[in-house]
């Protein structure tokens, strides 16, 4: 298993940053185009919206990635100090009707649960803890080759 971790503020120019370090991890260990994007896709939506909802001052705010790679899983774990929210009691949206009639919401969670295997959230010691998990194909895991 191989880990990095990477801290961020709460201000939308740090997600570059989140972004370069997936990518340096999955070049690393073999990580296929299709399971970065997903990965990098799941963890701009849920940083941008703990960025742009998750506090209600103006004060810089760390929020902490753990990036772990293994022979079966890509899986991130993001905590933050912002406001308790569980984004998975997210009711599903509405994809019916035009895209003008649709309520606003809801869309990005609905991409990262169908983007990645599991999503787990926890609220522990005053922090919001998500866990996100890509579980690697046989195939995929067999081209990385021994580990």
């Amino acid at each position: 298993m191989r880990s990095v971790e990477v801290s961020i503020t709460n201000r939308l120019h740090d997600l570059t940053h989140v972004t370069q370090t997936v990518d340096q991890l999955a070049a690393t260990h073999g990580l296929t185009p299709d399971i970065v994007a997903d990965m990098n896709i799941a963890l701009d939506e849920v940083l941008s919206n703990i960025i742009r909802h998750g506090y209600s001052d103006d004060r810089v705010h760390k929020i902490q990635i753990r990036l772990t790679a293994d022979d079966d899983v890509l899986q991130a774990e993001i905590e933050d100090d912002g406001k308790p929210f569980n984004p998975l009691t997210t009711p599903p949206p509405d994809l019916t009707g035009s895209l003008r009639e649709r309520a606003i919401g809801g869309l990005g969670i609905h991409f990262v649960k169908n983007l990645m295997s599991e999503v787990a959230y926890s609220f522990i010691k005053n922090r919001n803890r998500l866990v996100l998990k890509k579980h690697l194909t046989r195939r995929e895991a067999d081209a990385r080759g021994p580990a």
